[in-house]
Order: structure tokens, then sequence, then C-alpha cells
């Protein structure tokens, strides 16, 4: 325990760095991370946050999901002590169910009025889209811990990522506080804000990737140590960059060939 103790902190160093730095660089800094966002959001205006008169990388549903699933991560990463790979088990199962049900209900609403140009249930609004991501992102979070210990750790343990409702309410106060903070819109957090949901795509993404990598090389399931997982995360980034590449292009094509709203 001694020994990796250390490194459970590393993720958080690391992100606490990234944040400092990007809220001192100039705006036109970040626009690579709206290149990310392009690739998986649309990006319309009214359904996305501005912040010191930018847009934010991704739309407001988007913000909080992949923040909120980078945020989830992170706490996870500090506060498990073991390579946890069971799904969260009932009674919290439900609560994240519930979280997912509110984010898929609140999305159909949301996409009929931009499909039919009326409202269904109620009026949607970038605070709700925002909030039912932020909760949609802290359960992606929860399972993809388990999943991703699952298909890499010879010897993962048999304990469930959420143990306690005390666990669940760390990931809602991970939640809550990204919510308060998009929403107070201060000009020093564009760069945070920013960087955080573009790393959140990207991490996420890199996890997929990667985990296709390890199958390939058909060391899922056996990896031991930490410097084994080194190639499959480089092939992991290197094919996240270029589907994101690909998408843009693809996109861009479509944009110009049929003019494409977003």
């Amino acid at each position: 325990m001694g020994n990796r103790l250390p490194l459970r902190f590393v993720p958080l160093a690391a992100f606490a760095g990234l944040m400092l730095l990007a809220a001192l660089v100039p705006g036109e800094w970040l626009r690579p991370l709206e290149w990310v966002g392009n690739a998986v959001c649309h990006r319309i205006a009214e359904r996305s946050f501005f912040i010191a008169g930018r847009q934010l990388p991704v739309c407001a549903r988007d913000t909080g999901m992949f923040s909120a699933a980078l945020l989830g991560i992170i706490s996870l990463t500090l506060t498990l002590r073991s390579r946890a790979s069971i799904f969260p088990p009932r009674p919290y199962a439900y609560a994240f169910g519930a979280f997912f049900v509110a984010w898929a209900f609140d999305g159909f609403n949301s996409y009929w009025l931009l499909a039919t140009g009326r409202t269904l249930f109620y009026q949607p609004h970038n605070w709700l889209r925002l909030t039912t991501g932020a909760f949609m992102g802290i359960t992606l979070s929860a399972y993809v811990v388990a999943l991703a210990n699952q298909a890499i750790w010879r010897d993962p343990d048999a304990v469930p990522v959420v143990r306690a409702w005390q666990d669940v309410l760390r990931l809602v106060a991970v939640a809550a506080m990204l919510i308060a903070v998009v929403l107070l819109r201060a000009d020093i957090l564009l760069g945070p804000l920013a960087l955080t949901s573009g790393l959140g795509i990207l991490v996420l993404l890199t996890l997929v990737n990667g985990l296709i990598a390890l199958v390939v090389m058909r060391r899922h399931g056996r990896v031991e140590r930490w410097r084994e997982l080194a190639l499959p995360a480089t092939v992991g980034f290197a094919l996240t960059l270029a589907q994101i590449g690909l998408v843009n292009l693809l996109r861009a094509a479509l944009t110009q060939q049929f003019g494409a709203p977003f």
C-alpha cells in the first residue's frame, strides 16, 4: 500500500497543473479543444454555454457529461484502494439508473423541440441539459472504472466500485460542484472548463480504443503492471486522434456539400 499510495495522486496533480495552465493561456490557444468537441457534439450555439465571449467546446449536456465523467474517474482513482471490478450493486445501481433515465428523458424532450420546433413535455433549458449530463457523467465514471479493471488486470479485485451511499454522495458532490462552476461562468473559468470537457472526451475515447488494442494484442485480462499499459494506451490515443480528425473532415464535407446545420 505504501508504494501505491502516491500513484493515486498523480492524476489529480496532473489535472490541477493543467487547470492552472488553462486558466492563464489566451483563449485562442483553446481552439484545438473545439476540434475535439466538434467530433462528438453538434455544438449548436443556443444549446451551449459561452464564457468570456467564447463557446465551450461542446454543448451544455456534453459539457456536463464528459467533464463529470473525467472528474468522477479522478475521484474514484483517489478514493479506491483496490482494482475494484464489480459494477455498483443494488440499491446504488438504482440511483445511477435514475440518473441515466433523467438524462435520456431530458435528451429526448430536447431533441423533439429541435426536430419538430414544438415543445413536448416542457421547455428545455441549458441548465437542465448541464445537470442531467453531469449526473450521467458520474454514472459513466462508476461503470467505466469497473469495466476497465475487469478488462485490464490479471487479478482484479472482486469488490464493487461503489460500496456505500457515501461513495454515491461523493460522486454526486462532484457533479454538483461542476454544475455550480459552469453556471457561475466567470471569465477565468473558460480555460479550465474547456479543458475539462475536452480531456473528458479524449480520456473516454482513448480508454475504449486502448481496450480494443489490448484485445487485439491478446493482453486483455493479463496485465500485471502499469507499465504494460504504455503500448495499448499509446495506440488507443493515436486511434482517438485519427477518429477525431476523420469525423471532422467528414463533417466539413457534409456541411459543404449538403449545407448540414451542424
